[in-house]
């Protein structure tokens, strides 16, 4: 018999010779120097070759005939049937997991599953990376972040505190007044920039599992009133024109709220004029809500348009606005939306957030904290 039959045989029975399937697996894996295993309906190794053994300190004969949970501590066996029925043929995932050695250490895993026919018959295929490398580095990574984030914080704080210091003890002409607010200014980017790199980091170290949990439905109009509220407490003399659209209804990610008040910042902070202008609008077209922000500033050349988001870093002399405009755009991708920049008339720019509307009645919280 050829040993696809036989593998056939041995995935639907589970009581044909284990030497075919190791035979037929054999002319494909054993040498390729990469952990392969395939497991039938009935939840067990069908087969695994030296490599996946060896991986985790096992033997074929350790692994070959038991259940897949063995081995995965996170993989609960007694749902199998609904994990097998879940796969369609030819789909492919792709996840980070832990395999338990034979000396009972969890060792970080990187996981490829397929579902492929032999001979008529289902099987997963599965392959392991061992990733305890990459596991070390993420930490060293997140440790490192954590205590920039923290210092860079907390010096900040203390820079701040004594500028404001200097500046009442100080006999100031409106000139050094000008450097003191300007330093402050930077001071506050900064802290934004520290502030918005944790958030945006959360947003997408979050795992989804195939979900949309990442987003909330908020009212885009709500939303919208509490980040002017934010802006003017913090800008007093712009003028900003916001029609009411009504309760608009979209789906958005966290932190969208935060995006918002930062591109209406941004607007104000570069905008060279003696009375700087903001105005919103909202309009509802094909299913989604269209945001617009203009402003009267000096406007953004063709050429820049997508490195102010930080898509592209050519030269010191051509670059992005920083972090600021990135985070945004990340925010409102994670959202499942789109921004765009367009040419302001006389002058300026408008930016373009175009997002899903959301029919359902439920709503959360309007700055989609």
């Amino acid at each position: 018999m050829h040993p696809q039959h036989e593998l056939a045989n041995y995935v639907g029975s589970d009581a044909q010779s284990r030497d075919a399937v190791s035979e037929f697996f054999a002319q494909f894996v054993e040498g390729i120097g990469v952990g392969v295993s395939a497991t039938g309906a009935h939840g067990k190794f069908i087969y695994v070759n030296d490599h996946y053994a060896g991986l985790l300190g096992r033997t074929k004969a350790d692994l070959v005939g038991r259940d897949v949970g063995v081995i995965n501590p996170r993989f609960d066996q007694s749902r199998f049937d609904e994990y097998w029925d879940s796969f369609s043929m030819h789909e492919t995932r792709v996840a980070e997991t832990v395999h338990r050695t034979a000396s009972g250490e969890e060792l970080p895993v990187k996981t490829h599953v397929t579902r492929v026919e032999v001979d008529g018959e289902p099987v997963n295929v599965g392959t392991i990376q061992d990733i305890s490398e990459l596991e070390r580095r993420r930490e060293q990574l997140n440790v490192l972040r954590r205590v920039l984030r923290h210092d860079l914080r907390n010096r900040l704080n203390v820079v701040s505190g004594y500028v404001d210091l200097i500046e009442f003890e100080l006999e100031t002409t409106d000139e050094v007044e000008d450097h003191f607010a300007q330093i402050q200014t930077e001071i506050d980017h900064l802290l934004a920039t520290s502030e918005n790199s944790r958030r945006l980091e959360k947003l997408i170290d979050e795992p989804t599992n195939g979900t949309d949990h990442r987003t909330n439905v908020v009212r885009l109009d709500l939303l919208l009133e509490e980040a002017i509220a934010r802006v003017r407490s913090k800008f007093p003399a712009v003028e900003v024109d916001a029609p009411d659209p009504g309760p608009v209804r979209v789906r958005i990610a966290e932190y969208f709220g935060q995006a918002i008040t930062h591109v209406l910042s941004n607007a104000i902070i570069h905008n060279d004029t003696d009375r700087p202008r903001i105005e919103l609008g909202v309009t509802i077209d094909d299913g989604q809500a269209l945001l617009s922000i203009a402003d009267n500033g000096p406007g953004i050349s063709d050429a820049r348009k997508d490195l102010v988001f930080g898509r592209e870093e050519t030269d010191q002399l051509h670059h992005g606005n920083g972090f600021g405009l990135f985070f945004v755009e990340n925010v409102v991708e994670e959202s499942g939306g789109e921004i765009w920049i367009e040419d302001n008339e006389p002058t300026g720019a408008v930016f373009n957030i175009a997002l899903d509307l959301e029919p359902r009645e439920h709503v959360g919280r309007a700055d989609g904290m």
